[in-house]
């Protein structure tokens, strides 16, 4: 039997599959402000298993970022970079 969080979190990745994309980014948003308000920091585990979707979005992030900087086409914005940096998020991992 699945766990409540476990089915919670299926739940919400099903809801977001059919969601805006810009929406669905600011609720991984809230996960991550959550996450650093949790552990202090918003270097999420690339095998974070609380939240696999969370830590795929965080290393989507990164390698928007360097799109972004690189000149290439990216989802990446100046609002997104600016609300990821307000909350002291790691661009490269370690």
């Amino acid at each position: 039997q699945l766990q409540n969080d476990q089915i919670d979190q299926m739940e919400l990745d099903q809801l977001l599959s059919q969601r805006d994309p810009s929406e669905s980014w600011e609720i991984r948003f809230e996960e991550l402000k959550e996450y650093k308000r949790q552990f202090g920091d918003c270097a999420v585990p690339q095998r974070y298993s609380t939240n696999h979707q969370l830590a795929t979005w965080v290393r989507t992030q990164r390698r928007m970022y360097k799109l972004m900087i690189a000149g290439e086409k990216t989802c990446m914005t100046p609002g997104r970079m600016h609300k990821l940096n307000s909350i002291g998020f790691v661009w490269v991992a370690r």
